[in-house]
């Protein structure tokens, strides 16, 4: 039996009594029944015999050729996607050997399976949580050895990933398209290639069943699309407006995806892809080297993927287990090239991809530089104005500092590969920084001659553009507007909790279905309203909110339509701020529907219910937020979301600040985010023992904290809470930069923003800061660049 039958198998005998899901119509999306939201299904206890059969449920799905808006049964196709996912990733993960990486190599393994025999459970039984006193009665070399393990399978996981990252840039690259963007099309109103590209009904992408891409290709389109605004970046740098247009084919993909998650595909189809991308149809079959050219000197480099591979049966105690690695996908890359002599390493390439897209800006192609074609504020493609406002215009201003003689920037950034021994974007920022520090150099590159004496420094704006462009090649050497490999990870958290909270396999799915798309439309009416906020969705809203994400014309629409921006889907968001913005989020929706947001009763939901209550309302028992917190417990709705399978925070996208030690003060730097995190953390303690306490004089008991253990490849982990996860558990061993880390701003890391250019709302690699005072300076257009302007919000 192959390993996803032997794991998964047993999903495709599972059944669901939903009734028939029939595509609705937006209108009678989620609608109330009988005046009340349906109550969320009981996910703990399925009546097997009650049920109907999986197949013809998802049989009688309603999946249209057309581009639609979020509907029951796109959601439920959308989950069957995830569970094939799901699958895949643990069919990779324990396959012993795959990639020279053995299970042996973890230690002896003969005590462990004596320990789950006694247990009567297997490690990779990820649906049933492990026994925590399970490593209390293993002895010390048996809890190592299991950790190892999981380690092992979670390194098989990364450099799978790794390689299907690539294989997507080899897909992407294939796709047929238009003509790629130019700085001329932005400056035209009707450039198809620009201003009309979102919403242009016309271009269309021919899908049929053989051009599917493999499932691993699949499964990183579906993350690129899910982070909307480098998407549509992407996509209209490559000129793929009809792509864009037409999303995800849900027909094709359900159709796929069989009852046990396998995805199938005809032979027609695998030689297709083959023919096209030049690649195998399975990634494990793709060559164990990556081949690419040196930056330098352009030799033709051969570097293994990975460097952890050892022999079956491999052990050596002098040798401790090491997974970072020093291969292509591994997490320290360093190859040196035999006829240069340069490191080929991570930093190396970030510098190259920028070395390259300005060659593409100052060529024939006229390329504009990424990060500068969308306006920041708003995420959609707003006309570069005509002379003389364009000398000025703030978005493209790195375009016309880096086309500069200033400072010599072009020589200096297109020789940088040979006029340096180990360059990386350090370098570009310490030039870049130079112009910014030069009144003389700006004036220059803005046209501006006014003859005042006093300094003259660009405003806020193109401080943000510089930040922009920056953030593109911060820790991300790949094509893109991000590191995919690094999204899809972070991305894997949400799929997994979807796999385990289990709608697809519910009796009451179609309802649940309906009821998350009403949240989602509440969800985005809250966004609407506060628009300098950032809401934090749970689990359920973002299933919807993922699902349109996936059809991005539709989404861009309706986006601009609701509340005038193309709301973003933030990849990365600091985990302390993720909180604080969920207990908002928690709170506004609970006053304005008169509903619980979080519909859990884990610790965490039941602490951040019990910071709403004001404390003299409660005493004078006219607490608005006390009544809905315990209408809810009262109408048994509560019985029915246990803490490990219900629709808590969504914080796959929660992140840690990393604070480089080469800035200036990372002492207290990283004193000033700690005692922040600090006091976050009080708020929530002192919401728990109030919570305990409430509970207890109404006859209830809330689950410990320390009750939040994870199975992490077959390894019971603790966690503090539903906002963190296991993937801190892991550093090392990911392709490009670790995915649970956010880099600090500052002078020394890696691609960090060029100093001055801090200050204002960025999704842009999540840099933030004081910035830099000037004194009695002016920006581009005249006004004193000291004062504050109208705070940028990015959704």
């Amino acid at each position: 039996m192959s390993r996803r039958l032997s794991i998964f198998g047993r999903l495709g005998r599972r059944t669901s009594s939903a009734t028939e899901s029939t595509a609705i119509s937006n209108e009678n999306d989620g609608q109330e029944i009988d005046g009340n939201l349906a109550p969320p299904p009981a996910y703990t206890t399925v009546d097997e015999s009650a049920t109907a059969d999986l197949t013809a449920a998802f049989d009688q799905l309603s999946l249209s050729n057309a581009v639609s808006d979020p509907t029951v049964d796109t959601c439920l196709a959308h989950l069957k996607l995830l569970f094939a996912i799901q699958s895949m990733k643990e069919e990779v993960g324990y396959t012993d050997g795959l990639w020279g990486l053995w299970d042996s190599l973890a230690g002896p393994l003969n005590h462990l399976e004596h320990t789950y025999a006694d247990k009567k459970q297997t490690p990779s039984d990820s649906k049933k949580p492990l026994d925590k006193n399970l490593l209390e009665d293993a002895d010390n070399a048996a809890k190592k050895t299991l950790e190892n393990l999981s380690k092992i399978r979670e390194k098989r996981w990364a450099l799978f990933l790794a390689r299907a990252t690539q294989r997507y840039e080899a897909w992407w690259k294939s796709l047929p398209g238009s003509q790629p963007l130019t700085e001329k099309d932005m400056e035209e109103d009707t450039s198809f290639e620009y201003q009309t590209f979102p919403t242009d009904d016309s271009a269309t992408f021919d899908w049929s069943e053989d051009k599917l891409p493999p499932l691993d290709v699949l499964m990183v389109w579906h993350t690129h699309m899910l982070n909307p605004r480098a998407f549509l970046e992407d996509a209209m740098l490559a000129g793929l407006r009809g792509f864009w247009n037409r999303g995800l084919p849900w027909h094709l993909v359900n159709a796929a995806i069989d009852s046990d998650f396998n995805y199938n595909v005809t032979d027609q189809c695998k030689a297709r892809w083959t023919k096209q991308t030049g690649l195998p149809w399975d990634n494990q079959s793709d060559p164990l080297v990556k081949e690419l050219q040196c930056p330098k000197c352009n030799t033709k480099l051969s570097i293994p993927w990975t460097t952890c591979s050892r022999p079956e049966n491999f052990h050596d105690q002098a040798e401790p287990l090491d997974l970072t690695g020093t291969g292509y996908g591994d997490g320290n890359l360093q190859h040196t090239c035999k006829s240069c002599g340069i490191t080929v390493c991570k930093e190396l390439l970030c510098a190259f991809k920028f070395v390259k897209d300005v060659e593409a800006l100052l060529g024939p192609t006229n390329r504009p530089i990424p990060g500068t074609v969308l306006e920041p504020t708003t995420g959609r493609p707003a006309i570069v104005p005509p002379e003389p406002e364009r000398s000025i215009y703030p978005r493209t201003f790195p375009n016309r500092l880096l086309k500069s003689g200033c400072n010599s920037i072009r020589t200096k950034v297109t020789t940088l590969m040979t006029s340096r021994p180990n360059p990386t974007m350090q370098d570009i920022r310490v030039e870049i920084e130079a112009i910014l520090g030069n009144s003389t150099w700006l004036r220059e590159i803005n046209k501006y001659s006014n003859p005042r004496s006093a300094a003259y420094r660009v405003g806020r704006a193109s401080k943000l553009s510089i930040r922009k462009m920056m953030g593109h090649y911060w820790e991300n050497f790949s094509p893109f507007a991000l590191d995919l490999a690094g999204a899809v990870v972070r991305q894997g958290i949400f799929i997994e909790k979807m796999y385990k909270i289990d709608w697809l396999h519910s009796p009451s799915a179609t309802d649940t279905m309906k009821r998350l798309l009403l949240k989602y439309a509440r969800f985005f009416t809250i966004m609407q309203k506060n628009p300098t906020k950032m809401a934090v969705p749970t689990l359920d809203i973002d299933l919807a909110w993922h699902t349109h994400q996936l059809s991005p014309s539709k989404y861009y629409k309706y986006s601009i339509k609701t509340t005038d921006k193309f709301i973003d889907h933030d990849d990365k968001v600091e985990e302390g701020r993720l909180s604080e913005q969920f207990e908002w989020t928690s709170k506004e929706y609970q006053d304005t529907y008169g509903e619980v947001y979080s519909e859990c009763t884990c610790w965490y939901c039941e602490s951040i219910r019990t910071s709403h209550v004001n404390s003299l309302g409660q005493v004078l028992g006219v607490s608005k937020s006390e009544k809905i917190a315990e209408a809810f417990h009262a109408s048994e709705k509560a019985k029915l979301c246990p803490p490990d399978k219900s629709a808590h925070i969504s914080s796959h996208n929660a992140v840690m600040l990393h604070v480089d030690p080469s800035q200036p003060n990372p002492a207290i730097q990283n004193r000033v985010r700690i005692q922040v995190a600090a006091l976050h953390q009080k708020r929530l303690d002192d919401a728990y023992a109030k919570a305990k306490k409430r509970a207890e004089k109404k006859g209830r008991t809330i689950p410990p904290r320390d009750a939040a253990y994870y199975d992490h490849w077959g390894y019971p982990y603790y966690m503090a809470g539903p906002y963190m996860y296991p993937i801190w558990f892991t550093p090392g061993l990911y392709y490009g930069w670790d995915p649970g880390y956010i880099a600090g701003c500052g002078t020394g890391a890696n691609g960090a923003c060029a100093a001055g250019t801090c200050g204002g709302g960025v999704a842009a690699g999540g840099c933030g800061g004081a910035g830099v005072s000037y004194p009695h300076s002016y920006d581009d257009d005249g006004r004193d660049a000291n004062v504050d302007s109208s705070r940028d919000v990015v959704g």
